[in-house]
């Protein structure tokens, strides 16, 4: 190995780590438990709008509403109000 080259992977930023996976899980636990009663209601909102269409056209107008739900509500909900718990695993100090 040449003096340059290893002169590279020393100057090599780090990559920062990733979440850990308990910090993934209770993430997941917390989108599930909010996405499940959102998506069910709008389900039964769409249904009679949609009746008789096939489940992919039916999706076709599911899935925009409930990525919107997602992103801008659900997702920045959980996590300004189960922030700490979401990193740490305490509820409280």
């Amino acid at each position: 190995m040449s003096i340059q080259s290893s002169a590279a992977a020393v100057a090599a930023p780090a990559k920062p780590a990733g979440p850990s996976l308990a910090v993934r899980t209770r993430m997941a636990l917390l989108v599930l438990v909010a996405v499940y009663p959102v998506i069910t209601g709008i389900i039964y909102l769409v249904a009679p709008f949609t009746e008789g269409w096939p489940v992919w056209e039916r999706n076709f107008v599911v899935a925009p509403l409930m990525v919107i739900a997602m992103v801008y509500f659900i997702i920045p909900g959980i996590q300004s109000r189960f922030g700490r718990f979401i990193a740490t695993g305490r509820v409280s100090k």
